[in-house]
């Protein structure tokens, strides 16, 4: 049953509610919220032309929902209120939609189960009831779908998909995945042979050889076991493309000479914990993008977007890709400690977050 705003103004809400300095998060976000069950909530009247209002069911944490509010630039750009909540991606159903759209966008009707990440930085984030989200950012949740594993598409799907397109994968392709075991490494194997890969070469630890391979991994390095770059230098340059989800061995993509083709593309999805550390080692890189292959360094920075969420979640459907969980948590219980978990970078798959019905 849905609850109309205009009558409900307030929802539950996971909220910042210490460490907001000058518009950025001083500290960690997991040591920064907490659930208020009584918080602002979006309305019907707040709406712009090309948005809706939305029941959160499910929502799945991604690193940058603690990246971008720990990052100064963030703040400066963005602004960081205290009483946001964080969260970007999504399941749930539409309580209203502005006006317009009844007239120019008949495809999205009250009641209807959609999903997909918020693109932009937002006071009202998915780990809240209510949410507003544009036409761009969501698509139809298939019937045959449930509502957490469309809520863990979003995000690391989205990356996943982009830098895979990015970095022209097809048919015959062969392509090394640096970290295949979390949100988006899970989806870039699937993803990978989806688009016609032959050969999915993925680095992983030893506790996930047995995911990582029921995913499609061709060949397997175990980073616990052995030495990536050795093992990757002695395949010799047979790569079309390198993706890098983790930052670490940190000199991969200098050695990448040894195993990427001449031709190849070098795409850096991840580096480090934080936003700014990331970008300095972006700017050691971005001063030899060329010499290594002599083929392209890419950065992925599109995460994606309602069209692309349309495609992926048809391909769940029809049982080529399938969405990892590795765990689930209620929206009352240690939101924190869920955030802290994925921080460690030892989560499988994604973390939900169970919000509503």
């Amino acid at each position: 049953m849905f609850r109309h705003l205009s009558m409900a103004p307030t929802m539950r809400a996971w909220q910042y509610v210490n460490g907001v300095t000058a518009k950025t998060l001083v500290g960690r976000l997991e040591d920064s919220i907490a659930l208020h069950v009584a918080a602002s909530a979006p309305d019907k009247s707040s709406l712009a032309k090309d948005q809706l209002l939305i029941r959160v069911i499910s929502a799945s944490l991604n690193p940058a929902d603690y990246k971008m509010p720990e990052s100064d630039w963030f703040g400066r750009l963005f602004g960081l209120r205290a009483d946001a909540q964080p969260g970007m991606d999504f399941c749930g159903r539409i309580v209203a939609k502005h006006d317009a759209l009844n007239n120019t966008n008949s495809r999205y009707r009250e009641g209807q189960r959609v999903f997909g990440s918020l693109a932009k930085a937002s006071r009202f984030g998915t780990l809240g009831e209510f949410i507003v989200a544009s036409t761009s950012e969501i698509a139809p949740a298939p019937e045959q779908i449930g509502s957490d594993q469309v809520a863990a598409l979003g995000t690391s799907a989205g990356i996943a998909y982009k830098s895979l397109l990015l970095a022209g994968v097809k048919e015959g392709s062969s392509v090394f995945i640096n970290g295949g075991s979390g949100g988006v490494g899970t989806y870039m194997i699937q993803l990978a042979k989806v688009l016609g890969a032959t050969n999915v070469t993925v680095a992983t630890s030893s506790s996930n050889i047995n995911l990582v391979r029921n995913l499609g991994a061709d060949d397997i390095i175990d980073y616990k076991m052995a030495d990536v770059l050795a093992e990757l230098g002695r395949k010799g340059q047979i790569f079309d493309a390198v993706f890098d989800n983790v930052g670490i061995p940190q000199n991969l993509y200098q050695e990448s000479h040894a195993f990427l083709k001449k031709s190849g593309v070098y795409v850096q999805v991840a580096a480090d914990p934080t936003v700014w550390a990331t970008f300095r080692i972006l700017g050691i890189m971005s001063k030899s993008l060329v010499s290594p292959t002599g083929g392209a360094f890419r950065f992925a920075v599109d995460k994606g977007n309602g069209a692309d969420y349309e495609v992926i979640a048809r391909w769940v459907a029809e049982g080529k890709v399938k969405p990892v969980i590795g765990r689930t948590v209620e929206f009352e219980e240690n939101v924190p400690e869920a955030y802290a978990e994925l921080r460690r970078g030892r989560s499988r798959g994604k973390i939900v977050v169970h919000v509503g019905e």
